[in-house]
């Protein structure tokens, strides 16, 4: 239980990291937004959410920078090496918000403070919903992205694919077909 506590302090973190660096896309570059998640996946939780406050905290403090480019929602496992990053930077794309496994999938909901941590665990995996992975009738991926897409202002999804996935690979007619319908 105490372990649930200190990954959804980080979870809450990150999830508002996301959102600053969506209202700083100047600021921030693709590359280094990913560097801070992807740290995640590293680092002790209590210390990489202290470390991820210190950088709002430091962020707050900067002017933001104009951005002229295009604000993209970006979707799929992964979006590595951070080569592929570059070229997002390089033409003008700052990422406002991602349904990236690698990424926001891991935080963007906490784990319940049930007595039963592992039933916690369990309830928060039946409830997860968005991931080409776990299993879902409704399929309610694509209207999250269109949302995102509203939400932060984006002018684009972004699909990033991994070759020979297949559960990606079969969402993707039907988030097309979301996508095409909403505009």
């Amino acid at each position: 239980k105490e372990s649930i506590a200190v990954y959804n302090e980080n979870r809450q973190a990150c999830r508002d990291f996301c959102d600053m660096a969506a209202e700083y896309p100047g600021n921030i570059k693709p590359s280094d937004r990913h560097a801070v998640l992807k740290a995640r996946w590293f680092m002790e939780k209590s210390k990489h959410t202290a470390l991820i406050k210190e950088l709002m905290d430091a962020l707050k403090a900067e002017p933001k920078a104009e951005f002229y480019g295009k604000r993209v929602v970006v979707s799929g496992i992964m979006l590595e090496p951070d080569e592929v990053l570059d070229i997002f930077e390089n033409n003008g794309f700052a990422i406002v918000a991602d349904d990236l496994a690698q990424e926001t999938r891991n935080f963007r909901q906490d784990v319940g403070d049930d007595d039963d941590a592992l039933l916690a665990l369990a309830k928060a995996w039946n409830d997860f919903d968005g991931c080409s992975l776990a299993t879902d009738a409704d399929k309610p991926k694509g209207r999250m992205l269109i949302d995102a897409v509203k939400k932060y202002h984006a002018d684009a999804v972004i699909v990033c694919m991994m070759k020979f996935c297949d559960p990606e690979e079969f969402d993707y007619p039907i988030l097309l077909q979301e996508f095409e319908a909403a505009g």
